[in-house]
């Protein structure tokens, strides 16, 4: 993701991001209670992501902070994976949480090293969908938007975590 054509993508292996409905980067801040905040440049941050991704002794210490993108506030870091197991509850929590008081919150998980895709989407304090590609027993809600589309041009009409995960099927 970046904010110009010069603007550096953010990318790591392991990228995790929670998205707040808001433009007021220091309220979001506020409502999460981070410490030690500093400011950077955009293409510092992104190099900290990619660090703080592969940090075997303190992952989840370290977020960014991005301005407001299209009114949504990004927060960037390994704190937010939900496939991690020590993280999924207080995750889900958490975005309710915000989302109760910002009206959205989304987080987001993509691995480039193959380890698997995750989303949860709130709206007023509600979990609409958490899906955990490789933990398919954590799934809240029914799919919908991009998730039902993709199900549906697969010919699948229930939810991914009903397929048998040995087929082929669940596989794709």
């Amino acid at each position: 993701m970046g904010t110009a054509d010069s603007t550096p993508l953010i990318h790591a292996c392991w990228l995790s991001w929670l998205a707040v409905e808001s433009a007021d980067q220091h309220e979001v801040v506020r409502a999460l209670g981070l410490v030690d905040v500093r400011e950077t440049a955009w293409a510092d941050g992104v190099e900290l992501i990619d660090e703080v991704a592969h940090d075997e002794e303190e992952p989840f210490s370290t977020v960014v902070v991005t301005p407001s993108i299209q009114g949504w506030t990004l927060v960037v870091g390994p704190y937010f994976g939900l496939p991690y197991a020590r993280q999924t509850a207080h995750i889900t929590d958490l975005c309710r949480e915000l989302s109760a008081h910002f009206g959205k919150a989304q987080l987001f998980f993509h691995s480039e090293q193959n380890d698997g895709e995750a989303w949860l989407i709130a709206e007023g304090g509600r979990i609409l969908r958490r899906w955990v590609s490789e933990c398919p027993d954590l799934a809240l809600g029914e799919p919908f938007g991009v998730e039902r589309r993709l199900l549906d041009a697969y010919g699948i009409t229930g939810k991914p975590e009903d397929l048998d995960p040995t087929s082929d099927l669940a596989r794709d």
